[in-house]
């Protein structure tokens, strides 16, 4: 019995599906086999399973599968595309003589022209007049003219007729490579002793099935509006029409042995012994390299330390099925379609942070914490700001409850200007000491209506040598904080349409003679 299914749901991982088909059967008392024909062909055929529900005390047997060959063209279709481009052909070939014979009147035509001896002589013969000759010239000249009009529209005709021939060409050579397509049948024993109604259902893993989070932020007032998204394809060769979709973080594996664990040995470290060379070399008085001899054949006879293969690391928290509140509509192509998980909104923590040092551009930062109660996956996502379309990120997954600070572009409405103002190279010299002394600033402009927070760093140069001191000398206004790589930072609060200026100023201390790399120059 044939057993026409269609597809009415489909759970879509990262890279497969689990698609399923259903079919309601009108089954006789006794035993059928269901022949489940237009599966396709690249289904994973290991992963099928079929239930049945409806009558009672119906069972199932094993089933089998084989693969099926259709013509997707009929010959028909094949032979009257080949008499469509032998005639686009034939046509072609009597353009081409048409132009070819207006070739040749053309060029007769332009010896008639060039006859002026002939034109001459019947002038001296008098029998021809020069009004004549004129007219006969015009005549050749018109007839010339017509000719080539008649050529040019010939051309144009030639032009259209290759591209009718090169697509009808191209579409034979798409139907003859597409005259048979291949679909698995799976052919399934069922035995009842009653007649009914039996509900069928059969699934199987199917590959080029995809989905991506893909998200929307939208920064507006110290609220981020989440819109979470996927962006969901399915290359299986056939369209879905109205199923319902289920999108799952997890990954359908093929799983083998369990992991053993085994034996860890220790064993007693035995010195090696030197070879005859090894010992006339030291006895000759090669001391100095005899410590670095015996190191290195210290480790190479250490013992390796005991490896693990890696564990696969699987965290509960971010895996998550969504099921979609609404069916699909699927076509098989590579581009995907987009579909709404979710939306919500996140209280988040806005400031700027500018270090002029490395650039002038200010960037704005979003501290959020993911109070949803969804696991944020890593995808791409839109950024905007109060409705303008800024750019995109990567955003990295973020389990419930967790903390990330998001990179939201640069806001180019803070001004920041980094100048030297003080640069004494020469410096001045305290016994054999030489002191140099230099001095920056910073000018910050807030031309906007918002009040800023403003994160701004700087840095003083590192001594690598216990001879160079470096030292803050004055700084105004002081860094709220200086770590340990003489990094400062300032955290500014800029009002509406106001302007901001830090300076610092350090010192380098080195031995008078001492040449130093890395100071700033102009």
């Amino acid at each position: 019995m044939l057993v026409n299914t269609q597809v009415t749901k489909a759970t879509i991982y990262r890279d497969t599906a689990r698609v399923y088909r259903n079919a309601a059967i009108e089954l006789k008392k006794g035993r059928t086999i269901l022949e489940f024909v237009g599966l396709p062909e690249d289904l994973d055929i290991d992963s099928v399973r079929v239930r049945a529900a409806g009558i009672s005390g119906a069972k199932l047997e094993g089933f089998s599968s084989k693969l099926t060959y259709h013509e997707k063209v009929t010959r028909n279709e094949i032979q009257t595309m080949v008499e469509e481009v032998e005639r686009l052909n034939q046509n072609l070939q009597a353009q081409e003589s048409r132009i070819a014979a207006v070739d040749a009147r053309t060029e007769h035509l332009d010896n008639l022209l060039k006859e002026t001896r002939s034109f001459a002589f019947g002038l001296t013969n008098q029998k021809l007049s020069i009004t004549g000759h004129f007219e006969t010239l015009e005549a050749i000249s018109a007839e010339r003219e017509k000719c080539l009009a008649q050529k040019s529209e010939l051309q144009i005709s030639l032009l259209g007729l290759q591209k009718q021939f090169n697509a009808k060409k191209k579409e034979l050579e798409r139907l003859s490579s597409q005259q048979q397509t291949a679909t698995y049948q799976i052919d399934q024993p069922v035995s009842s002793e009653i007649d009914g109604v039996l509900q069928v259902e059969i699934s199987y893993l199917q590959p080029e099935c995809t989905w991506e989070p893909a998200y929307e932020l939208s920064l507006h007032k110290g609220k981020l509006e989440v819109l979470y998204t996927a962006n969901v394809s399915q290359q299986s060769g056939e369209d879905w029409q109205d199923v319902s979709l289920e999108l799952s973080t997890s990954v359908p594996r093929t799983y083998d042995d369990l992991p053993e664990l085994s034996p860890w040995y220790l064993q007693k470290f035995t010195s090696p012994v030197l070879r005859e060379p090894d010992m006339l070399r030291m006895e000759m008085g090669q001391k100095s390299a005899a410590p670095l001899m015996m190191a290195s054949m210290a480790q190479l006879a250490v013992p390796p330390a005991a490896e693990y293969e890696d564990a696969e690391v699987s965290s509960v928290g971010t895996a998550a099925h969504y099921i979609l509140p609404q069916k699909a509509t699927l076509p098989s192509q590579s581009s995907s379609s987009r579909f709404i998980i979710s939306k919500f909104t996140l209280d988040v923590e806005e400031d700027h942070l500018a270090i002029p040092r490395l650039s002038e551009e200010t960037f704005r930062r979003v501290k959020l914490v993911n109070t949803s109660n969804l696991v944020l996956l890593d995808g791409t996502a839109a950024l905007y700001t109060e409705n303008a379309f800024i750019g995109k990120t990567q955003l990295p997954a973020i389990p419930r409850g967790a903390e990330y600070q998001l990179n939201f572009g640069v806001d180019e409405r803070i001004e920041v200007r980094r100048e030297i103002i003080r640069q004494a190279a020469a410096g001045k010299f305290l016994q054999d000491k030489r002191q140099r002394s230099y001095g920056y600033q910073i000018r910050i402009s807030n031309p906007s209506d918002e009040t800023i927070k403003l994160v701004l760093q700087d840095q003083l140069p590192v001594s690598k040598h216990e001879e160079i001191k470096v030292r803050l000398d004055r700084a105004e206004p002081n860094p709220d904080s200086k770590d340990d790589l003489n990094r400062m930072t300032w955290n500014l609060s800029l009002p509406p349409q106001s302007k901001k200026l830090v300076q610092f100023q350090f010192i380098v201390e080195a031995p008078s003679e001492m040449e130093i790399r890395g100071l700033p120059r102009d």
